[in-house]
């Protein structure tokens, strides 16, 4: 199989996900929810051709040969050139939040590029390690799922269970952010302008209530250097959202 030199779907792109063990020989078989998503949503049918992608850097067009309950198949006809992944390899933490707010962010900070997100544990967080249900990862999943469809990216970002914050604090990243409230009264600048081009960043977010000024201390001893977002009070989403374009703009792909 060679790399398609054919021109993208025309109009609004046509894409499903398929992790790497779907991928057999030239074949795809989809998931239930896929080719769901296909007959039933898109209303597509043996011929029509799609997008394809794999999660881990690859797009493919592809042919439908076959969509029923129990089979359903693409045939690959080449691959595309991706370019939309950004050079910042930036890791979110972000403290565990209502139901709500975190799949939002979920969405909203896969469409912005980031390569890792690892929900933490925080002093003031509502939700409680003891009322950790499994479930939770796969639906996550599943939302980064669509959110790399629709923001044709290329990679789905590395989901985790819950850590504890001491654990949230350790990485390999040349450059460690924490977004703390506080900052919004001092008028502090952020200092990224100044700071040499990293390739790899960790951010972490706090829950509704904010950091306890204990554990902002311990993320500074840990390396962290304290970020604010203006002098507003922002909804965690809304921080979430701010911080990645902002880290976004200044060390990746997005015009500052």
């Amino acid at each position: 199989m060679s790399r398609s030199s054919d021109s993208p779907v025309p109009g609004p792109r046509r894409r499903v996900f398929a992790g790497p063990e779907q991928f057999r020989g030239r074949e795809v078989w989809l998931s239930p929810a896929e080719a769901h998503h296909l007959k039933r949503v898109l209303r597509l049918t043996a011929g029509d051709r799609v997008e394809v992608v794999d999660g881990h850097g690859r797009i493919f067009t592809a042919e439908i040969c076959r969509l029923s309950d129990r089979d359903s198949r693409l045939r690959l006809c080449g691959e595309i050139a991706a370019a939309t992944e950004s050079p910042l390899h930036l890791t979110l933490g972000q403290a565990l939040v209502r139901a709500e707010a975190l799949d939002l962010i979920i969405r909203q900070v896969t469409e912005l590029g980031v390569r890792q997100i690892i929900p933490f544990y925080a002093e003031r967080s509502l939700v409680r390690a003891e009322a950790w249900q499994p479930g939770k990862l796969a639906r996550w999943q599943r939302l980064a799922q669509e959110a790399v469809k629709t923001s044709e990216r290329a990679c789905l970002p590395i989901l985790t269970a819950p850590v504890s914050f001491a654990e949230v604090l350790t990485g390999i990243e040349e450059m460690k952010i924490i977004c703390w409230e506080d900052l919004r009264h001092q008028g502090d600048r952020p200092p990224l302008a100044g700071a040499s081009r990293p390739r790899q960043v960790r951010l972490l977010i706090g829950p509704e209530g904010g950091f306890t000024a204990q554990e902002v201390a311990a993320a500074q001893a840990a390396g962290f250097q304290l970020l604010g977002l203006g002098p507003r009070r922002l909804r965690v989403e809304t921080a979430a959202v701010a911080a990645v374009s902002l880290l976004q703009s200044h060390w990746g792909d997005m015009c500052p």
